[in-house]
Parts: structure tokens; C-alpha cells; sequence
């Protein structure tokens, strides 16, 4: 390609650029026109290198123009041509090993879960680079290029000496989940937060961009010793490369666990943008025919994209489209230049924060003792903890790099929101390396204990903590947990989703999809475009030339055999920021996924979406489907249609939702209790194993350790054979109790603690009660059996139905009845009732308690009235004690409660 002296940066960060056409430009602003042109075509931003110069060249105006760089280059090029003519033996050149060290971002999640990546995935990428810039014999790699004697390893050595496998993994939780491009929160918040000493290590960052239309971007070198500028100006902490997680890796090396999309899964994105890193330019010069500085690459008027397409577009020489610098697919790129070699090496060896990774010892083992956890045990990053009585164990083993010159032993401890003992313990939490050796006595056993209460995530963080007299370190580097909570406030009603598909996982292998226009386009073809940032479900009607779809995508079949009421279909459209961009579309919901039977569909609808306000905005929209409740093989159709030469059509969060009533549970379940395990103090809701039907919550406040705690309703209407029943021998209808009883038992016994206890009925239970005694539901008290605790009770709404809650003070297991406190009031052991009476009855004064016998007198009276309100008490510690004055008392019925030795007997008597 014509050498041009001075290169003229054409393209302005803060510009708002124009594509081949104008209206289609719709992705994000202030991209070249060929990532305008990529974005449309192929839904990805594939390189932001050239946007992120004219980024720095804001933020560092010290930093050398591109003209300034070029004449550097040019300089140090010839440079070197003068002495390999003047020596010629030295043309074999020593193979230069860049130190890499890679940051995987992640937010907590687990290791293999998105975007946090394994480390297999990692080495893949190493390995793609060396077979791309070693041009390796057998490999992808070993296309028609040259051998760029550069290679890369992962270090060895982190910036204190300490071992590492160059992979630092990174929870940036506290910082974002989601990172911008060039000139936002990855090079201000992200980078300097992570980065390594770039002077001894390539830094490369695996992230999850917010706009996941970007593929990644590096920074340009610096030149050095040019007049007037700083050798290091600009951007030295947030020097190295970027890569979306999805194409940081190598796919032919899948282990199962890659987290790769195609077409960018072969690792070119990072050997790209590595390039760049190194001071390659674009092979198209980032202009039209524009020029790469590089003689031995052909002129190429634009970016390239598809699989390396035969072409030949400026000065009648076929472009080289395999070349890395270009905009191709992974799977055909396979050669550097010559003269990119030379670009490349001349910045090795002269260029600020590259030329000092050639003298890096940083992939050299270290001789410092290191005691880190095992990369073979990692840290599962987040746990949904259950709500059953179970536990899970999570194996931490530890290893040393080299032998210490004293025993060392490493212990855990917890800085984390979860409570050791009760959210979880450590089991043999003491790990020792003896004298000399790598063989640590034993692991570390987590165990995360389950648990019902409704509460926010909690986290582990479990710092290494090391005694030794001898030479060994510690990592710093913390074992994270998440605990997800997996327990929620049962209310009412509940929101039942039969079917859902955000798109993802870029997967609709379980849709039906057809070009009914059949011109090759259809659903699915891709899952985003322009200002489409999350995967959606689209089909388009103009792509570079325009289209007139009839394109139809049927979900799978949806089952609404046990839906009721109101069925609501919800979804989300999005179109091109641009308010000429019309889109027709339709939606058929039938029971096939015949097309041409939905297309006839009496639940049909039909919009034109368009975008007034040139914001590519995200509309949301609901469609009654209730004629299908109750049918258990449902399709729903989109079909895009009737339309031509606008842009896209994106469909995405579709979803077939109802509420449905929370129901009471009515049936005895002895057999298959309920677990919750109660730890300390919260609320924990327990409902029916088998039909999630409720049955009660409990608010455990004095915070006893209950342990495992089962819950079932002991007794039914149709067990007990009516809705109410006798207590206790009862014969009068007015004190027998409701058929429904609950037991609760516990793997530690309390009778101290306090709680409080929401109990769960239907209207017709307690109606029921009401209908067999007489009394009304305000009268109800509830009674622990054990420990002859009796409450009254609240009521409240529970949609339809009834809560009864009531408060204890003596533990939670037992058998709860509930009833009048005439039914508890006349719980008689019969022989004190033998002992004593009273009189006179009716009483208008004074009433008096009389036992058998004056020596031997009951212990204490309570007195209630109708409501079971306590009105007055006493202990008797003599015969003076066993009168009454019930004058204050108003007219009624009242219930005295004579105790005596843990025993009652309750008498009813009037006051007139």
C-alpha cells in the first residue's frame, strides 16, 4: 500500500457519523461508519479501538497525534532496515514472551455462569494467540502470513511475587455488573481498579459490556522520544485490551464449559484487538481505501465481514480479507503481514509499557511459598440455599507452591453479611503445611445450611489467615459466597407464569420459524441490531437492500391445562431509532402450529409499531388469551408482515402469565410435614409440600435455635368428621373447637422462647365452627396443648380467607387447637374438680372458692370473661385468698380458672 508521511485521523469521537446510508445508522452514536455498517449487518460493534483513540486524544492532549505516530513509526522502521542491511546475520530474530494477565469481571457469579468465565476458556485464548502470531504449523493459525515471533504467556508471578496462574478474577460487584465502552465506566472505574503494572504485563480484561453489541477494543501504544512529548503520556493505568466474555476464547477447545457465540468463537477478537495493542492499524485505514501504513497489505476501500468474501475494491488487487485487522469472521482469519511483523516489532522494542515486557520475569515460577485455595475447589459464587432442613457441602483445598522452611497452617474467618454457625459453618477449619512440604493434612469442609426465612442475600467472605515462623505467604485474594434467598411473603394471590422467553440464550431451537416470502431471511436469523442491546427475537425488512417479510416465529406448545381467570400474554417490541421505520406485525394464538390455521385465529391482533420520538425505545404490551385457560397445548404466533424497506423488528421478554388465588391448606398432611429450618430470629413461611397450599408463618422474635422444624395439619373436617368438634370431653356444643388443628414440632425443645404465629383457614372452616357452636369468630383463643399456653387471636383478611395470629411465650412445639374460652376454661382434671366448687352461683358480691379441705388449698385463680379477656387474678396462699368481690364485675357470664399443682379446672358462673 502508498506509504502516506502524514496520516490524517479522520474520524472525531465526539461526532455524530453518517453510514453508507444515513437513515440506517440506528445503533449507538459516535461509531466510524464501518461499526455503524458492522452493527447493521451483523448486530456487533467489532472493534472500538479507533473510537477509543480519538477517546484519549481528548483526555490526554499531550499524547502524540496520529500524523506524529506515523512519522515515528516510518523513522524507526527504516531504522531497522538500515541495520539489517548493515547486518545481515542478525535478521534471526529472538522470540519476544509478553507476560498476559487476565481480569475476569464478574459480579459473583459462579465460575462457568456467565460472564465468569473458566479458566480452560482463558488458556484457550492464549493458545489462539500464540497459533495466530506464532503462525503455527497445523493450527488455524498457520494461514498465508508470516511468523510474528511474538508469543504470550500466561504469568506466573503477580506483582508481589506471589504465584498465580495469570488469571485474576475479579467480583465487581461493589463497582458495576455491566461496563461501557471506550471512554466510560471499563477505562475509569474498571481498569484502574485492576490493572497490573502494564511495563511488566499485557493486561486483558474478559467483562460483560452493557452494550452487548461490542465485541471489544485495546489502546494504542505510545510513541517515544518525540519532541515535546511525554514518553508515557496518556493512559497508562488503562493500558491493555478489552473483550466482551463471549468471544474471549477458543471454541475448538471446549471443554463443555465455554461461554462463546458465534461467529466471533474462535479467539480473532482478542488476536485483533492484541494487534492494535501492538500498533497495527485497521487494513482498510479506517477510510474509504484508506491507508494501514503496512506496503504489503492490499488497499481496501471498506471493513469486511461474513467469511473472508473474495473482493476487490480499490486498486485492482483482490483484498485480504483473512488478515486479522479486518472485520471477518473468527473461522477464516488466519495471517499477519510481513510489514504488520515489522510495525509490530518496532513497537516492541521502542514504544512506552511495551518495550519492558520483553525483559518481564513475570512468567518465570516464583520461589516465595504461596498458600492459596486449590484452583481445582473453586468457590461456587452463589448458593440457592433451599428452605428444607438440608445442608450443602462445598470442599475448600489449599496448596503451596513450594515447600516452606516452617510448618504453616491456614485457618478461615468470615467478614461476610452471613453468620458463621447459623448461615453456615466451617468444618475442620484448620489446615496445615509441614516443613518442606506440598501436601496440606486435609480441606476445609462449607457447609451452607438452608433455611426458610425471608431475608436479603447473604455473603461469605472467608479471608486465609497463616501462622508460620518460616517463609510462606498467604493469598489475600478472599473465598466469596452469595447466598441467594430463595423464601418470599406468601400473599394472597400469586402470579403463575406458564411460559417465558427473554432470548438469552440466543436458542429458539424449540420455536417454529418460517420464511413464508421466501427470500432467506427469518426470525432468528439474529438476536440484535443497532439499538437493540439484549437479544431479542427479530426479523428484519430492510438489510442493505430492501426486504418484504412474511416471516413467522410459533412458540413451543404451552400448557394452560390448570390455568383459571384472567391469562395474560405480555411481551416487548422495539424498532429502529427513527420515526420513518414502520413495522407490521400480528399475533395468532390457537391450539397447533399450523400457520395457516392460526393465521384464521379468533384471538388474533394486528399493530404498526413505529418510533415517534427516534429513540429506539422499548414499548411493553399485554393480550388477553383467557378463551385458553384450561387447554394444555397452546401456540402463539408472530408473524412479521406487510411491510417493506424499514428496518427491524425485535420481539423479546415474552411471557404467558395468570394470578391465582393462594389457597388455605384444608387436608390433614401428617405424613409429608412441612421442614423449615429455623436457626434464629425471622419470619419463615411454611405451606404443603405437594400443593404449596399455605398453612402457617411463624416470626420466630426471641430467636431460639429451633433447628428443623416440621409443620402439618394433624386434623381435618373429614378426619374429625364435622366442622367443629369436643375438646377434651366436652359435651356442650358451645366449647368444642375447630376440626382443624396444627402440630409443629422441633429439633430443640423450648418452652421459653418467644414468637408468633400466623395460622391459615378458609372462610368455610371457620364458618363451620361458627355454624356447630353458636359463637362468633371473635370469641376464638388458641391453645398450645404442652404447655396449656391459651392466646386469643387476631383476624385478618387473607383475600377470601383467614389469618388467625397469635403470640406465645413458651417455645412453638405442640399441638395448636382453637376454640371459645369456654372450651379451654372447662378443661377439667377431675380429680381437683372433685375438691373444689364455688358459690354461691349466681353471685352478686362475693364469690367464694371452697376446697375440701383448708390445708390443702389450690395455688392461684384467674377470672375471664366472654371474650376470654383476663379480669382479675390472685395466688391463694391462704383462706383469705379463696373469696372473690365480683361487685366491680358487670353483669355476665364469667369463667374462674383454679390451678393448683400444674392442673386446672375451670367454673362458669354469672354476675347479677
Amino acid at each position: 500500500m502508498k506509504k502516506i508521511t502524514l496520516y490524517l485521523f479522520s474520524i472525531l469521537f465526539t461526532l455524530s457519523l453518517t453510514a453508507q446510508e444515513e437513515k440506517r445508522n440506528n445503533g449507538p452514536k459516535n461509531v466510524t461508519p464501518e461499526n455503524a455498517r458492522s452493527l447493521e449487518d451483523t448486530g456487533y460493534v467489532k472493534c472500538s479501538s479507533t473510537e477509543y483513540e480519538a477517546y484519549l486524544a481528548q483526555q490526554f492532549p499531550e499524547r502524540a497525534t496520529d500524523g506524529q505516530f506515523e512519522d515515528w513509526m516510518a523513522t524507526k522502521i527504516e531504522e531497522a532496515k538500515q541495520q539489517r542491511l548493515a547486518n545481515p546475520d542478525s535478521r534471526s530474530m529472538v522470540v519476544i514472551s509478553i507476560p498476559v494477565v487476565v481480569h475476569v469481571v464478574h459480579s459473583g457469579q459462579a465460575i462457568g455462569v456467565a460472564p465468569n468465565i473458566t479458566d480452560a476458556q482463558v488458556i484457550s485464548q492464549i493458545d489462539a494467540m500464540n497459533e495466530d502470531f506464532r503462525k503455527l504449523t497445523g493450527t488455524p493459525g498457520d494461514g498465508t502470513g508470516v511468523d510474528v515471533e511474538i508469543e504470550f504467556c500466561l504469568a506466573q508471578q503477580d506483582e508481589n511475587g506471589n504465584p498465580t496462574n495469570g488469571i485474576n478474577r475479579f467480583d465487581s460487584t461493589a463497582l458495576g455488573t455491566t461496563w461501557s465502552g471506550p471512554g466510560g465506566s471499563t477505562d475509569t472505574v474498571l481498569k484502574p481498579a485492576t490493572i497490573w503494572d502494564p511495563t511488566q504485563y499485557m493486561n486483558m480484561w474478559s467483562v460483560q459490556f452493557t452494550d452487548q453489541t461490542l465485541l471489544g477494543y485495546a489502546q494504542f501504544p505510545n510513541a517515544s522520544g518525540l519532541q515535546g512529548l511525554n514518553a508515557n503520556n496518556g493512559g497508562a493505568n488503562s493500558d491493555g485490551v478489552v473483550a466482551a466474555y463471549s468471544t474471549f476464547g477458543d471454541i475448538g477447545s471446549n471443554d463443555g464449559s465455554f461461554l462463546l457465540n458465534a461467529p466471533y468463537d474462535r479467539g480473532r477478537t482478542m488476536t485483533h484487538e492484541v494487534g492494535h495493542y501492538l500498533g497495527l492499524r485497521h487494513i482498510w485505514g479506517d477510510a474509504n481505501c484508506g491507508d494501514d501504513f503496512c506496503a504489503d497489505t492490499p488497499t481496501q476501500q471498506t471493513s469486511s465481514g461474513g467469511n473472508c468474501p473474495a473482493t476487490t475494491t480499490c486498486d485492482g488487487v483482490a483484498d485480504l480479507t483473512t488478515n486479522y485487522m479486518d472485520y471477518s469472521n473468527d473461522i477464516c482469519m488466519n495471517n499477519f503481514t510481513q510489514n504488520q511483523k515489522d510495525r509490530m516489532l518496532i513497537v516492541m522494542a521502542n514504544s512506552p509499557r511495551r518495550m519492558e515486557l520483553a525483559s518481564s520475569n513475570a512468567c518465570n515460577s516464583s520461589t516465595i511459598p504461596f498458600i492459596n485455595t486449590s484452583s481445582g475447589t473453586p468457590s461456587p459464587g452463589q448458593i440457592a440455599e433451599g428452605s428444607d432442613c438440608n445442608f450443602q457441602d462445598y470442599t475448600i483445598d489449599f496448596t503451596i507452591s513450594l515447600g516452606g522452611t516452617a510448618a504453616s497452617t491456614v485457618t478461615l474467618s468470615n467478614s461476610g453479611t452471613a453468620t458463621e454457625n447459623e448461615d453456615f459453618m466451617l468444618m475442620n477449619n484448620s489446615v496445615t503445611f509441614p516443613a518442606g512440604s506440598t501436601t496440606p493434612s486435609n480441606a476445609v469442609t462449607l457447609r451452607v445450611f438452608n433455611d426458610s426465612f425471608v431475608e436479603a442475600d447473604e455473603t461469605i467472605e472467608l479471608t486465609l489467615n497463616l501462622t508460620t515462623t518460616g517463609d510462606a505467604t498467604v493469598s489475600t485474594v478472599p473465598y466469596n459466597v452469595t447466598i441467594l434467598n430463595d423464601d418470599a411473603v406468601v400473599s394472597n394471590t400469586a402470579n403463575v407464569t406458564y411460559f417465558s422467553d427473554d432470548f438469552e440464550d440466543e436458542d429458539i431451537s424449540d420455536w417454529t420459524t418460517t420464511d413464508a416470502d421466501g427470500d432467506g431471511n427469518s426470525f432468528g436469523d439474529q438476536f440484535t441490531v443497532g439499538v437493540v442491546l439484549s437479544p431479542s427475537l427479530m426479523s428484519r425488512s430492510w438489510i442493505q437492500v430492501p426486504l418484504t417479510p412474511d416471516n413467522w416465529a410459533v412458540t413451543p406448545a404451552i400448557d394452560l391445562s390448570a390455568a383459571s381467570g384472567t391469562v395474560t400474554m405480555s411481551w416487548t417490541t422495539q424498532v429502529a431509532a427513527a420515526s420513518w421505520d414502520e413495522e407490521k406485525y400480528s399475533i395468532h394464538v390457537g391450539n397447533t402450529n399450523n400457520i395457516a390455521t392460526l393465521v384464521n385465529s379468533a384471538t388474533s391482533m394486528t399493530e404498526i409499531l413505529g418510533d415517534v420520538g427516534n429513540t429506539g425505545a422499548i414499548i411493553s404490551h399485554t393480550f388477553d388469551i383467557s378463551a385458553f385457560a384450561g387447554q394444555s397445548n397452546v401456540y402463539i404466533a408472530f408473524r412479521h408482515w406487510d411491510c417493506t424497506d424499514q428496518d427491524f423488528l425485535a420481539i423479546d421478554n415474552v411471557a404467558v402469565t395468570s394470578n391465582v388465588n393462594t389457597l388455605v391448606q384444608t387436608d390433614v398432611n401428617t405424613t409429608t410435614p412441612d421442614q423449615i429450618n429455623l436457626t434464629a430470629a425471622g419470619q419463615a413461611y411454611s405451606t404443603d409440600v405437594s400443593t404449596g397450599n399455605i398453612m402457617l408463618d411463624i416470626d420466630n422474635t426471641g430467636g431460639f435455635a429451633h433447628g428443623c422444624t416440621t409443620v402439618a395439619v394433624s386434623r381435618d373436617a373429614t378426619t374429625a368428621g364435622a366442622g367443629a368438634v369436643s375438646y377434651a370431653g366436652a359435651t356442650d356444643a358451645a366449647g368444642f373447637v375447630t376440626a382443624k388443628t396444627f402440630d409443629i414440632t422441633t429439633t430443640n425443645a423450648s418452652t421459653s422462647n418467644a414468637s408468633s404465629i400466623n395460622f391459615y383457614f378458609t372462610e368455610a372452616e371457620i364458618a363451620a365452627w361458627e355454624t356447630a357452636t353458636g359463637n362468633n369468630r371473635s370469641a376464638l383463643q388458641v391453645k398450645k396443648e404442652g404447655t396449656n399456653e391459651v392466646v386469643p387471636v387476631t383476624i385478618s383478611a387473607f383475600g377470601t380467607d383467614l389469618i388467625l395470629s397469635a403470640s406465645f411465650t413458651t417455645g412453638i412445639a405442640d399441638t395448636y387447637y382453637f376454640g371459645s374460652q369456654l372450651a379451654f376454661l372447662s378443661v377439667n382434671n377431675f380429680e381437683l374438680a372433685s375438691t373444689l366448687s364455688i358459690y354461691p352461683n349466681p353471685s352478686v358480691g362475693v364469690l367464694t372458692i371452697k376446697a375440701a379441705n383448708n390445708n390443702d388449698l389450690p395455688n392461684a385463680y384467674k377470672v375471664y370473661n366472654m371474650l376470654g379477656q383476663l379480669i382479675t387474678e390472685n395466688n391463694i396462699n391462704n383462706a383469705q385468698d379463696l373469696t372473690i368481690d365480683t361487685t366491680p364485675f358487670s353483669n355476665g357470664m364469667y369463667f374462674i380458672k383454679i390451678s393448683k399443682a400444674g392442673n386446672a379446672v375451670t367454673f362458669p358462673f354469672i354476675k347479677k
